[in-house]
């Protein structure tokens, strides 16, 4: 293996290319140099029946099968609401121009979608049984009801942010 230079930053490559084309993925901080493995999970894919892995690609950590390229299956990443039209988990999904929004996991029969994050947190004023999250400078962190005619807005507490596994 030897080190080279892409499109993404360096990464590892076999000196016997165009034969064996195999690349690993490595990070650089500072000058300690980490090669990037999968984590190999128990669950197994539903299309192929082989393990699931922990992946990092160009738009950060997935969920997708070993046995890629034969099988394409990539989990998509539940936020642990069901959907209110239609009681399916709700997924945190990527626009065309890279912006994270939340919608249905039954897309296209069920077209529920949110830009702010769907919590699990009841409201007190209604009994919606999930809230919005909304994060800005100005108000800080807020859960509001995505009822229309309650519109119950609470501060919430400031936590750390999850790393989001990214969605294909």
């Amino acid at each position: 293996m030897t080190l080279r230079r892409g499109r993404w930053g360096p990464f590892l490559a076999c000196t016997g290319y165009p034969e064996c084309k195999t690349t690993r993925k490595i990070e650089v901080n500072g000058d300690t140099v980490e090669i990037h493995r999968e984590v190999v999970l128990d669950e197994k894919c539903p299309h192929c029946g082989k393990n699931l892995a922990r992946k990092k690609g160009r738009y950060g950590e997935y969920i997708g099968c070993t046995a890629y390229p034969e099988c394409r299956y990539t989990k998509q990443q539940e936020v642990g609401v069901d959907c209110p039209k239609c009681g399916k988990p709700i997924v945190a999904r990527r626009s065309r121009r890279g912006r994270d929004f939340y919608g249905c996991s039954g897309y296209p029969s069920c077209d529920f979608v949110s830009w702010k994050k769907p919590v699990s947190t009841p409201c007190p004023a209604c009994g919606a049984s999930y809230r919005l999250e909304s994060v800005t400078k100005r108000h800080g962190r807020r859960l509001i009801c995505d009822n229309k005619q309650c519109g119950h807005v609470e501060s919430a507490p400031e936590q750390e942010q999850e790393d989001s596994v990214a969605v294909s």
